[in-house]
């Protein structure tokens, strides 16, 4: 199945998922949209269908660009464009296979549903929309697969390699109203590219992926030697697929099949990639002081909006010698439109496991691209606000042993103030944000309160806890009123 040739994109068809080709997607206006079982495997797919397009059509410049967004490829430009990268994209290739090695030498074979990330074989079906184990899938969903484990998730631990983002990168993309908007709005023309890439036009004369060209066992790899192409499609492990004939049914896509995915062989092997190259899809920490960078995770359970202000706009880290960076893709996306929305995805692991899966969409409202202050300031009064309730009731906890309700208390204002943030994000203008932000202010103070009263009511007939509870109350009415008339 060639990714090129073959439809092998899933789309909400009439009955279900229908398969497209890519020459669909880019050379028609049709309203195409992904439809998956799972958020995490939707967002591999755009990714897919990104990269594919960002080597395969590469607009020159903005303009070029712009035009792409606009208007659709004809066939003759896709058949062009394609022509150069016969066979690369082929997973049945037989001699290289897409993101496949032939000369894996374990015999272990390892089940399929080892592919989908956060649901070990055999267990934690929780990660699952919907319970049940995997043991066949269709090509076209090996593929996916297989580009999300390279990309976007932790090793398979024991040695094995991670990407080049590390094990849980944060991925941010602009999304479009089309299917096809949305694909080129994350495509970086080449005088961007040249940006991260001084010798681009060098490397691109024989820039191959890992499977052409396969990673030299043991060898030391110059970051800067590596190619775009070879870089966006950077296959950090050596695997091969397991497939049998005859027609069967995806377990995952739900279609009927004459090709099924039932397993995979894996192998560890040692080489080491010596400085950094820059990938565009996410944003990345830069230590001002040994300029190296490492890539943005999910840490914490805090949802995306509390880092929105770092996928738009470079900032001050953590650290005084750290700089945040956006994705190159959102850098570059100023240029070319406004208002649409960005899709964040990611995974929250611990080490090869993966503890929680994050996807998720945010709105942007008119005027964002020149609201930086007013996006921090959101952000930042937010919060502000969300550790003012969770250190007064740390302090109750401390002083009347209320264990664990600060904590409690995060959680709570986390999962109730996100539905009227993402309506503010949805509808602000953020040339005239002020109002807006006032507004977020007075409400997130009120849900305070009633967390608050609903957390500690319990404790509110205990004598012994009269004392915690009036201070614990105080304090916080204080640090409300404080901020309130900062901003008055």
């Amino acid at each position: 199945m060639d990714l090129l040739t073959a439809p092998w994109v899933p789309t909400q068809g009439v009955s279900g998922i229908e398969l497209v080709r890519l020459m669909d997607v880019l050379c028609t206006d049709a309203d195409f949209h992904i439809a998956l079982p799972r958020d995490d495997m939707e967002m591999a797919c755009l990714q897919l269908l990104i990269c594919l397009t960002q080597v395969l059509f590469e607009p020159e410049d903005v303009g070029a660009l712009k035009r792409r967004v606009r208007s659709h490829l004809t066939q003759a430009e896709y058949e062009a464009g394609i022509e150069p990268f016969e066979g690369w994209f082929d997973l049945c290739h037989p001699q290289s296979p897409f993101m496949q090695a032939l000369s894996v030498k374990a015999e272990e074979v390892t089940p399929i549903q080892k592919l989908f990330v956060g649901l070990p074989e055999g267990n934690n079906h929780a990660f699952f929309n919907e319970p049940g184990e995997i043991s066949a899938v269709c090509l076209p969903a090996a593929a996916v697969l297989l580009f999300n484990q390279a990309m976007n998730c932790p090793s398979f631990g024991g040695g094995f390699k991670a990407g080049f983002r590390g094990s849980a990168p944060i991925t941010t993309l602009m999304a479009g109203d089309t299917l096809r908007k949305t694909i080129w709005f994350n495509v970086l023309h080449k005088q961007s590219i040249l940006g991260l890439m001084a010798n681009y036009d060098e490397l691109k004369a024989n820039d191959k992926p890992t499977w052409v060209e396969q990673i030299p066992a043991k060898s030391k790899i110059p970051a800067q030697k590596i190619g775009w192409l070879r870089g966006l499609f950077w296959q950090p492990g050596k695997m091969e697929l397991i497939t049998s004939n005859g027609v069967g049914r995806c377990e995952f896509y739900g279609i009927e099949t004459d090709v099924l995915v039932t397993g995979f062989k894996k192998e560890k092997f040692v080489y080491d990639i010596v400085g950094e190259w820059v990938h565009p899809h996410s944003p990345r920490i830069f230590n001002i002081t040994d300029h190296t960078n490492k890539y943005l995770s999910f840490t914490t359970t805090e949802p995306a909006w509390t880092k929105f202000s770092r996928f738009l706009f470079s900032s001050k880290g953590d650290k005084a010698n750290e700089k945040i960076e956006p994705a190159s893709t959102i850098k570059q996306y100023r240029s070319i439109a406004t208002n649409e929305r960005l899709r964040v995805g990611g995974y929250r692991n611990k080490q090869a496991s993966i503890l929680q899966r994050r996807h998720e969409v945010l709105s942007l409202g008119s005027g964002w691209n020149d609201g930086k202050e007013s996006v921090e300031m959101f952000v930042g009064i937010a919060l502000q606000i969300k550790a003012i309730l969770r250190n007064k009731l740390y302090g109750f906890a401390q002083a009347s042993g209320a264990a664990n309700i600060h904590r409690l208390a995060e959680a709570s204002f986390y999962n109730n103030s996100e539905p009227m943030i993402h309506e503010l994000l949805r509808e602000m203008d953020w040339r005239e944000a002020t109002a807006a932000i006032s507004r977020l202010q007075t409400e997130l103070i009120q849900l305070s309160r009633r967390i608050f009263d609903q957390l500690t009511a319990p404790y509110s007939h205990q004598p012994k806890m009269l004392k915690a509870l009036a201070v614990a109350r105080a304090g916080m009415e204080r640090e409300f009123h404080k901020i309130q008339g900062e901003r008055a």
